[in-house]
């Protein structure tokens, strides 16, 4: 349960300072890409990391389902990051998808955060 909380909440991490970055001045946008990169790693080897972590308690079936839709997103979020710090492959189609799979996995990263307290309460 805690290693999905601190998954959860680095993502949060992750996505404002993606929104700070989207909207930083030239002077913020090296520092905020910087913690932003740091983050989205940090959160992608915590969450290859925890696939077991359900095991500790009984948790209702669409669980698995949300966080199996949060962790594909997260990895296709991060994989279109990496293009995007290519500075020959950064294109606003990248940028597109990098938003997409970011919304995609807010909405499974908040399924699943509902399940689990869900999970917990019962």
């Amino acid at each position: 349960m805690d290693k999905l909380g601190t998954i959860g909440w680095l993502f949060v991490a992750t996505l404002v300072s993606g929104l700070c970055l989207s909207v930083a001045g030239k002077s913020l946008v090296v520092p905020l890409a910087v913690v932003h990169k740091l983050l989205a790693l940090i959160c992608l080897v915590l969450l290859l990391r925890s696939a077991g972590a359900l095991r500790d308690f009984h948790a209702p079936a669409a669980l698995p389902a949300a966080i199996l839709v949060f962790a594909v997103a997260y990895v296709a979020c991060f994989a279109t990051g990496v293009v995007q710090s290519i500075p020959a492959s950064a294109s606003s189609l990248w940028l597109n998808l990098h938003r997409a799979a970011a919304a995609i996995a807010t909405v499974g990263c908040a399924v699943a955060a509902r399940f689990l307290v869900m999970a917990v309460r019962s």
